[in-house]
């Protein structure tokens, strides 16, 4: 195997273990994105109970 073949093979191994880090960092940004979701709906919960908390006193 000639050097010219030899750096192609150490690229290729290179972005074949990039795409393998992508791949395994996945199901943690999967994740996260719940945990915001979730976050997310909280918050708006919140933000009801104190509307609807509001409008009781008003009444």
């Amino acid at each position: 195997m000639n050097s010219k073949e030899q750096k192609k093979l150490a690229i290729i191994r290179e972005l074949m273990a990039h795409a393998k880090d992508r791949i395994d960092l996945s199901p943690e940004l999967e994740q996260a994105l719940e945990n915001l979701e979730l976050q997310r709906r909280m918050k708006q919960v919140e933000l009801e109970s104190k509307f609807l908390n509001m409008n009781d006193e008003t009444s």
